[in-house]
């Protein structure tokens, strides 16, 4: 008999910034769950995972942290990988996109595609910036989602209405560099003739049982609204390069995926890929269902000798006040900062007991609390410290098995079922429910000590306290998975370490040792706090001033026509003139940085607005007493807010 075995992999988060509380209910926690439960079962089972470091976030990113594309990838997978370790993610591999390795691999993988006739070439028309004098990569433009009309959104998806999109269907696109409005211009790219395979994508896809209903209907829509040859070449320098077509390189979403195979190489497992009794199960968010049950395996599909995908489990997001979380966008709770806070488990826990399986979650610190009050340590904490308090103050620690009476059978009984329900919700990736189920366990064992008095009861004390350390046996074991830390303190506790196959028997003896409290609440005031701290009461008081201001506020604002007399460079500073103008019989000094938009001539004799009742600032060591008002164009050109008309100098706004 051939044993299965299983490939677990997690979407790789990109090295833009660093990870979020968001990244990891998505796909991260979600996978390390199912694959330490493989493991604790004696399944053979890796979990491979790494940093996405290629394509144009990484570029846009660096630019804004003014480090090369290598410096940020480094300093954030080391960081990510911070962030991992300190929840106790138990990968196999947290590798990296820009290793060697995975250059060959995914190029070998492209020749292979090529040879199997789905890689052509041809011409297209794509946007370029001619201030930047540079072709616009996806995600270096940004307009209006042609589908649903928000804003913002980004050239390859709406994270509004997740569909993907060609940057040329955006309305009122600009460049994300200098913000000017890019022109259609002509490039040779290389492409994926993905429309081949759209019978056999979809007949896999409609006969896999092991897709998520949801990404089984986000894939079949798809595909129905017309499937699209896919374009993996890009005009950008930081990328793999692509071997046959010097100066381009990979499109992300190209190589990222094969980011899984690299990974499994790295381990020396890369047979698995090619050999049917290998489960490959992917564990994603929302924004990656297309790429993974559409592109990725059609990929597989056109290369020919990979196995394709078992079981692909996707999570809607994990908002915070109905927003999605962004690393990008800096809408999210960053996990080492999280980490601070409320140990590993606690998270662990709250992420898993709100796991966005079918419809987004959204976060507050309010249901944080919630959580881990009435769960963690009013049901599952006081179980075990009561059972454990009973045990040593009532028995010295040592407890033998007794003659179990009915009641304490049935409530055996009913807990060891439980161990059955929760291994099949497990297997189907119903990880909430089991967790719920893991937890109901723990309020069986509370009603039933409340029914039981053991307090009171000498004549069967010894009968319930021995049925509770049961199931204090099978939560410590139970529990790994999702909360490992809590897990192995629990075993320690009771002096066991259970194996899975042998959870349900019935031990002769007990013999606990020393123990402490497992959890602690959370009270209002620390919620007060975290509340203050995470831009929440706070911060929305100043976005509000900042976007409504009274007109007593205003009001306050000296507006005045000030003409410029003089203009003079500032050394070492490029942008920057110092001007001398002339308010009324006043005149100033002001510092402004119209350096590249206007000549020291042009500048000269202007009549300009300035606020003259700021507070005096040094800009380069030169004192700058106000502030012109200036704007940019359509072009992305800033230019002087100037008065209409023979208006005199000194004259106030109104």
């Amino acid at each position: 008999m051939i044993r299965i075995r299983y490939l677990v992999t997690s979407a790789l988060p990109y090295v833009n910034n660093e990870l979020h509380i968001g990244h990891i209910a998505g796909c991260i926690l979600p996978g390390d769950v199912y694959s330490r439960f493989l493991k604790l079962k004696g399944e053979k089972c890796i979990y491979v995972c790494g940093s996405d470091e290629y394509g144009t976030p990484i570029v846009l990113a660096a630019k804004k942290e003014k480090l090369t594309p290598k410096q940020l990838a480094d300093k954030y997978h080391e960081k990510q990988k911070q962030a991992v370790n300190g929840l106790n993610i138990n990968f196999d591999i947290f590798s990296r996109t820009t290793s060697k390795e995975h250059t060959k691999v995914v190029q070998d993988f492209y020749y292979n595609l090529k040879q199997n006739n789905f890689i052509y070439r041809k011409k297209i028309n794509q946007l370029y910036c001619p201030k930047c004098e540079t072709f616009l990569a996806d995600r270096y433009v940004e307009g209006t989602c042609p589908y649903c009309g928000a804003e913002g959104t980004r050239g390859d998806q709406c994270d509004s209405c997740g569909k993907l999109i060609n940057p040329l269907e955006l309305k009122n696109p600009h460049c994300k560099i200098c913000g000017s409005t890019p022109v259609i211009k002509e490039s040779e790219h290389i492409f994926f003739d993905l429309p081949k395979l759209k019978d056999k994508l979809i007949n896999w896809i409609e006969n896999h049982d092991g897709l998520f209903p949801n990404t089984k209907h986000f894939a079949l829509n798809f595909i129905k609204e017309g499937l699209k040859e896919k374009d993996i070449s890009r005009d950008i320098k930081w990328g793999v390069p692509i071997p046959d077509a010097p100066g381009k390189v990979f499109y992300v979403w190209f190589d990222a995926p094969i980011g899984y195979i690299t990974f499994t190489k790295q381990l020396g497992k890369e047979n698995w890929w090619h050999e049917q009794n290998t489960q490959l199960v992917n564990f994603l968010g929302k924004d990656n269902i297309p790429f993974h049950s559409i592109y990725f395996p059609g990929m597989l599909m056109a290369e020919g000798t990979y196995i394709l995908p078992s079981k692909i489990a996707s999570y809607e997001y994990l908002t915070f006040k109905g927003s999605k979380l962004s690393k990008s966008k800096g809408t999210s709770i960053k996990v080492l900062d999280a980490l601070q806070d409320f140990s590993a488990d606690y998270w662990r826990y709250y992420l898993i007991a709100n796991l966005p399986e079918k419809k987004d979650s959204d976060f507050t610190w309010e249901s944080f609390k919630e959580t881990i009050n009435s769960e963690l340590n009013d049901t599952l904490g006081n179980f075990i410290n009561r059972t454990l308090t009973f045990t040593e103050k009532y028995f010295k620690s040592e407890l033998k098995k007794p003659i179990l009476g009915k009641q304490d059978e049935k409530i055996i009984t009913e807990a060891n079922e439980k161990v059955k329900e929760i291994d099949e919700l497990i297997k189907k990736i119903e990880l909430k429910k089991a967790l719920n189920e893991i937890i109901e366990i723990a309020r069986i064992g509370n009603q039933y000590i409340t029914q039981k008095e053991p307090w009171k009861n000498e004549k069967t004390r010894r009968q319930t306290v021995y049925t509770c350390l049961h199931l204090t046996k099978l939560l410590a074991v139970l529990l790994n998975p999702f909360i490992p830390e809590s897990s192995e303190k629990i075993q320690k506790f009771i002096n066991k370490k259970t194996k899975w196959s042998q959870l349900t028997e019935l031990e002769e003896e007990y013999k606990i040792n020393d123990f402490e409290v497992l959890f602690k609440k959370i009270d209002e005031d620390r919620v007060k706090e975290l509340i203050e701290k995470y831009s929440s009461k706070k911060n929305e008081k100043e976005v509000k001033k900042m976007d409504y201001v009274t007109y007593d506020d205003f009001s306050k604002l000296k507006l005045k026509v000030a003409e410029i007399i003089k203009v003079e460079k500032i050394e070492k500073a490029d942008k920057l003139y110092k001007l001398k103008i002339k308010i009324g019989e006043e005149e100033r000094q002001l510092v402004a940085g119209m350096a590249p938009y206007y000549s020291e001539e042009e500048m000269l004799g202007k009549k300009i607005i300035v606020i003259t009742n700021l507070e005096p600032r040094k800009i380069r060591g030169v004192e700058s007493q106000g502030m012109l008002l200036a704007a940019e164009t359509k072009e992305g050109k800033v230019k002087l807010l100037t008065t209409d008309g023979d208006i005199k100098t000194g004259a106030e706004i109104r």
